[in-house]
């Protein structure tokens, strides 16, 4: 398995086994074995040098073997197998791999011959219980709900046990290729299907929400197993044991990871018992700062996040930055433990510190002339002047200004980054953008998420519209999963795996996070709750929500003037806070709990107002919102077909003031599109930039944009009533 060579091995020997109906392949330098055979005995069977095998049956058998390649330039065997099978017959072929003891081997191979209905029904089990067990969520949109529960069992598939290395979760599956675009002569790389560190920790943030505890333990387990004696944590591990750590975010990655394990899990005690690894890696990131600015470094330390190109170079970059004042905050939140006072050894003010370091990048890395972030800092001083929507990391972790994230906010909604399919890294003005550039111009479903995370701060109308980007990739090229990378250009794969895991949990974690505003911490017995639910959905039903060892369910059921939320499973010793976003120009009539009367604040946002509800101490409340008025545009969502370039419709921004409501949009030139809104006040009494109809409480929009030469125009639609 690569990274090793072919010539890594020096013999195989090949055999037909009767009594297993199988071929066998045995490298036993290695003790390398595979078993491959089938329920049914072959009319005929073949194995040999690949060279010296036409697969055309019938071929002539061999019954064993052994294969020195000397000056053979393919070092590979080819087997095969014959069956006569009738119109209803059914045949099961059964592969067996591993390293260790043959018995063992033969043993599970004959167990699953002889009860392959076992395996299948063990799956279906499998995928069941997660179903079940995980979070789960029901609502109007069918596809929405497919989606999502494709994207908890395509996650689970990416936790991957490898026997002397340990469980945590791959990076990504494709069809093992000839090395880098066929670089092996005969070994291949089987994607991405090895351990990476920061993939691990961006896709076990969507696991936590999700609530599988177990399996973020498993990966914590293997980045400390393979911590570098400096406390450095891993980049690559291959299953093969090749393991390198040129990597500068993973370490600070890694203890954000624990501290939101703790606060979700509040499992104190194995925290504690982690600690060591932990007090290393935050060791090994100070010692990373050598000119003493309060900044974690790249130079001499590794990439983060970009390996190379025009985003490339920072001394320290906004995103290692970014990680490493969230890594200060959850280690600040770890220390204050009271479990862990009598083993501090090494002690600093975490919370300090991340103080220092948020307002270094508040203050020093935005660009009040271009209003976007710098990329980073160089060792001179000076910043590195290149955008990307690399930003988005600090919007979602609030650190930034709201202020200061609109322009940056408004441009990764237009054509300049956001494609009918998601988010490019860059802009396509930057003179080096290229569309199937990883860094320059493709699009990545983990940029899609990242953007979508900083955008449900404040902007849910773009976050949902991006979510869908993400999800809606299940139905169109890899039956199921969700891509590693998309052309920026046309809607087509662009990248090494068609099943990649922050793809898949890039669906997740701003569904979670964002449209549902999930904050649990099983630390502190406290739900924070700030669902963002499209206004246009009348019910939703959520399922399972984890903190620590309790299991939280939540329902919310809409009708004319009147909003219900259902809650079971609550425990009595439990904090809760609920924040539900209403559509702008909504009036709260009042707020019923378990059918009284209680108070409760409000709060206004860019897109919605969101609601603060207050009560005692009934631990499964019914909770009645009595309301009117309220308009709110629903988020387009692009479908686009396969190799189609974007043309659909951009929603810049969406604004609710002295009873206006505007909609900044961009087009595409010569198009015409229908956009929908909720309206509670009815018709507008004029409207400018559309047309519209009118019916009940929907409003259609049609708005055109002219065919001239700039490929999108925007465009800004006011309803005045």
């Amino acid at each position: 398995m690569w990274p090793y060579s072919e010539k890594v091995l020096k013999t195989l020997k090949y055999a037909y086994q009767p009594g297993l109906n199988a071929i066998e392949l045995n490298a036993p330098e290695a003790d390398l074995l595979s078993i491959i055979g089938a329920s049914k005995i072959p009319l005929s069977h073949y194995a040999g040098p690949a060279s010296m095998i036409e697969v055309d049956f019938p071929p002539g058998e061999v019954v064993s073997g052994e294969y020195d390649p000397g000056s053979d330039t393919l070092f590979e065997v080819c087997a095969g197998q014959l069956f006569e099978l009738g119109e209803k017959d059914q045949v099961d072929i059964i592969f067996a791999a591993g390293n260790e003891d043959r018995e063992q081997l033969i043993k599970a191979y004959m167990e699953a011959l002889q009860n392959p209905e076992m395996i299948y029904k063990n799956s279906v089990k499998h995928y069941e219980d997660l179903q079940n067990n995980m979070l789960s969520i029901t609502t109007p949109d069918e596809n929405f709900n497919k989606g999502y529960a494709w994207a908890v069992a395509a996650t689970d598939r990416f936790f991957v046990e490898t026997p002397g290395l340990g469980t945590s979760l791959v990076a990504g599956y494709n069809g093992t290729d000839r090395g880098w675009d066929g670089g092996h002569k005969v070994n291949g790389r089987p994607g991405y299907a090895w351990y990476f560190g920061r993939d691990a920790v961006w896709s076990a943030f969507a696991v936590l929400d999700y609530g599988d505890y177990e399996g973020v333990k498993d990966i914590l387990n293997m980045f400390i197993k393979y911590q570098d004696l400096n406390g450095k944590i891993f980049h690559e591990l291959s299953t093969s044991g090749f393991v390198h750590y040129d990597a500068s975010d993973a370490t600070p990655l890694f203890i954000i990871l624990a501290g939101r394990y703790l606060i979700y899990s509040g499992d104190r005690e194995y925290i504690r018992s982690i600690w060591p690894a932990i007090e290393k890696a935050i060791q090994y990131c100070e010692s990373t700062d050598t000119d003493g600015d309060g900044l974690i470094e790249n130079t001499n330390v590794g990439h983060g996040w970009v390996e190379g190109g025009h985003l490339f170079g920072s001394h320290t970059s906004l995103y290692l930055a970014s990680c490493w004042a969230e890594a200060l905050i959850n280690a600040s939140f770890i220390e204050k433990d009271k479990h862990f006072s009598e083993q501090l050894v090494f002690r600093i003010n975490f919370r300090e510190r991340r103080m220092q370091v948020q307002e270094m990048i508040k203050r020093d890395f935005y660009n009040p002339t271009t209003q976007f972030m710098y990329q980073g800092l160089y060792k001179d001083g000076s910043y590195h002047m290149e955008q990307s929507i690399l930003p988005s990391i600090p919007m979602y972790f609030k650190y930034l200004n709201v202020e200061n994230t609109k322009h940056m906010l408004k441009t990764y909604a237009s054509h300049e980054y956001s494609s009918d399919w998601g988010v490019r890294m860059a802009s396509i003005h930057n003179p080096k953008y290229h569309p199937r550039g990883y860094h320059s111009g493709a699009v990545w479903p983990l940029y899609t998420g990242w953007v979508a995370l900083a955008e449900y701060n404040n902007r849910p109308l773009q976050g949902f519209s991006h979510i869908m980007s993400n999800l809606n990739n299940y139905r169109d090229f890899s039956l199921g999963y969700t891509e590693e990378v998309l052309n920026g250009e046309k809607y087509l794969p662009s990248g090494v795996c068609p099943h990649q895991c922050w793809s898949e949990t890039m669906v997740l974690q701003p569904i979670i996070e964002g449209l549902l505003g999930l904050k649990p911490s099983g630390y502190s017995h406290k739900l924070e709750f700030s669902p963002n639910v499209p206004f246009s959905w009348n019910y939703i039903k959520v399922m399972n929500i984890k903190t620590g060892s309790n299991s939280v369910n939540w329902g919310m059921r809409k009708e004319s003037g009147k909003t219900t939320y259902t809650f079971t499973g609550f425990e009595e010793n439990e904090e809760f806070l609920f924040s539900p976003l209403f559509m702008p120009g909504t009036a709260i009539r009042k707020v019923l709990v378990n059918g009284e009367e209680t108070g409760y604040d409000t709060l206004l946002e860019d897109q919605g107002m969101q609601l603060r509800v207050c009560w005692g101490n009934d631990a499964n409340p019914e909770i009645i919102v009595m309301h009117q008025g309220g308009i709110s545009l629903i988020p387009p969502i692009e479908k686009p077909e396969k190799g189609e370039q974007s043309h659909g419709i951009r929603i810049i921004d969406a604004s609710w003031e002295n009873n206006i409501y505007t909609i900044e949009t961009e087009g595409a030139a010569g198009m015409q599109y229908e956009l929908e809104v909720i309206s509670n006040f009815g018709a507008p009494k004029s409207i400018d930039g559309a047309t519209f109809t009118h019916e009940g409480n929907r409003l259609y929009l049609e708005v055109s944009f002219p065919a001239v030469n700039r490929e999108y125009r925007r465009k800004t639609i006011t309803l005045s009533f």
